[in-house]
């Protein structure tokens, strides 16, 4: 992330409500072109910081934006992104960045492009054909929408293991001005602000578009030749560096996890009873029936932010539902003794740190802010009380055999949210945030072996396990 930050000048503010960030090469001189980027649903600036990255050291100015709801912003997105309502406010964001970067003395006002992904290619799209001043246009994964023939210049890119709509799309949008047009071919002249291309970038899918050296490259390319110029070449590992650190630091995290917990409770008594309280069998069809019955009651739970009500609300019936099959009403143990009580709060503290240090310096903002503060105790509580079920079923069991146990849960629990999402019982945002879930059972899979290894009572990891899911869901959910 240092590597990333070299060379490089940062400038951050809240204008108008708006978080925005601009970077350039600290050496450059004269007044250079100037490109907005805008994230996805469920994203953030700082996931789009490779992009400034890339193009500040090909000779750029660049605004990275916290689109309303996302990120460091406190504004709510109506409609989650969809509707009337929805464009006007991210229309009114972009054009706050855009306004923003114009005003540096050192950006040249008549050359500016825009890059977006999802929701932000929709909404870079948008503003781009009601405003002819914008030169350029990257659209990423805009999924199925019409590009009108007022955008200048645009760059249609998908990821070649995206769902079908994100490729389908930048091709159809590439053929409703040239009928015949091949991916990977430019149409159009940049001079006049017909050019056209498609590109799908093989192997990589909704995310993982962003980091592709290909992207980078082509974006790069696509900019400069729309604004007549030509730009030093950068190095592929620059798009990846942020992220790539992100991800090193979350492993440590879960690596050093058990040896921590080790120094800080000892080795207590067990407060949960050795004895084996159900058969494995029963254990496994129990947390299958589980998450299947927290499917139905999923459209009960809101919150003020998008897919986290449901998700909190999924997690907190699939473990009261487990915990009832357990027949468990001892599972939370006797009387915690003080030292069991203050390693279980640095313990939290500890695993909170853990996932926020890494994101907020690498791929996402990390500090809830807004509604975030106090929907993350709801979201926690949902969280916890599934992790809490999930030790009852395990209870008694040797460690591999709970282990085995877990992991089932946990893949029940995906299985049934992306279930859910295909028939339409929750947003299929779920679908594109599944990596992210996937990611977080695993670590608090990896997190409560730790914890069974050294005897900790359920209740600590149930505690922990119910942070470490709620926080990434309380800061990358959008305020809605």
């Amino acid at each position: 992330m240092l590597a990333a930050d070299a060379g490089l000048q940062r400038r951050g503010a809240v204008v108008d409500g708006v978080p925005v960030e601009i970077v350039r090469d600290a050496g450059a001189s004269g007044r250079v072109p100037g490109v907005v980027v805008a994230h996805g649903l469920g994203a953030g600036g700082r996931l789009m910081r490779g992009f400034a990255d890339t193009l500040a050291r090909r000779g750029y100015a660049v605004a990275l934006v916290d689109l309303a709801g996302h990120g460091a912003s406190r504004r709510r997105l109506p409609g989650n992104g969809v509707g009337p309502a929805a464009d006007a406010r991210l229309d009114r964001d972009l054009d706050v960045a855009v306004t923003r970067l114009r005003a540096m003395p050192w950006v040249d006002g008549e050359r500016i492009g825009l890059v977006g992904h999802s929701l932000g290619a929709a909404a870079v799209i948008r503003y781009g054909a009601a405003h002819p001043s914008v030169g350029a246009t990257v659209a990423i994964s805009q999924g199925a929408m019409a590009v009108p023939a007022s955008d200048r210049n645009v760059l249609l890119v998908a990821g070649g293991l995206e769902f079908p709509a994100y490729r389908d799309g930048a091709v159809q949008a590439l053929h409703d001005v040239y009928p015949e047009g091949r991916t990977g071919a430019t149409y159009g002249d940049p001079r006049g602000g017909t050019a056209r291309r498609t590109v799908i970038v093989g192997g990589v899918e909704h995310v993982g578009v962003l980091f592709s050296p290909r992207t980078h490259r082509e974006t790069g390319a696509w900019l400069d030749a729309a604004f007549g110029r030509r730009s030093a070449p950068v190095p592929d590992v620059r798009a990846v560096q942020r992220a790539g650190s992100a991800l090193l630091l979350h492993l440590a995290a879960v690596l050093t996890f058990g040896a921590i917990a080790a120094a800080l409770l000892g080795r207590p008594a067990d407060d949960r009873a050795a004895r084996r309280r159900v058969s494995v069998r029963f254990a496994l069809v129990a947390a299958a029936f589980a998450v299947g019955a927290a499917v139905p009651v999923m459209r009960v739970f809101r919150l003020p932010l998008a897919v986290a009500g449901p998700l909190a609300g999924f997690f907190g019936v699939a473990g009261v539902v487990a915990l009832v099959c357990a027949r468990d009403a001892g599972v939370l143990g006797g009387r915690p003794r003080a030292r069991t009580v203050a390693a279980a709060a640095v313990l939290v503290a500890l695993t909170a740190v853990s996932f926020a240090v890494p994101a907020q310096l690498g791929w996402a903002h990390a500090v809830p802010v807004g509604a975030r503060v106090w929907a993350l105790v709801p979201i926690t509580v949902g969280t916890a009380l599934y992790c809490l079920g999930v030790e009852a079923l395990c209870a008694g069991h040797e460690r591999l055999t709970a282990i085995g146990v877990h992991a089932w849960a946990a893949s029940a629990a995906l299985a049934a949210l992306l279930a859910a999402a295909l028939v339409g019982a929750v947003s299929s945002f779920v679908l594109l945030v599944s990596p992210l879930i996937a990611g977080l059972l695993v670590w608090q899979g990896a997190q409560a072996a730790a914890l069974r290894a050294i005897r900790a009572p359920a209740w600590v990891t149930a505690l922990v396990g119910g942070v470490l899911l709620a926080w990434p869901l309380a800061v990358t959910m959008p305020i809605t």
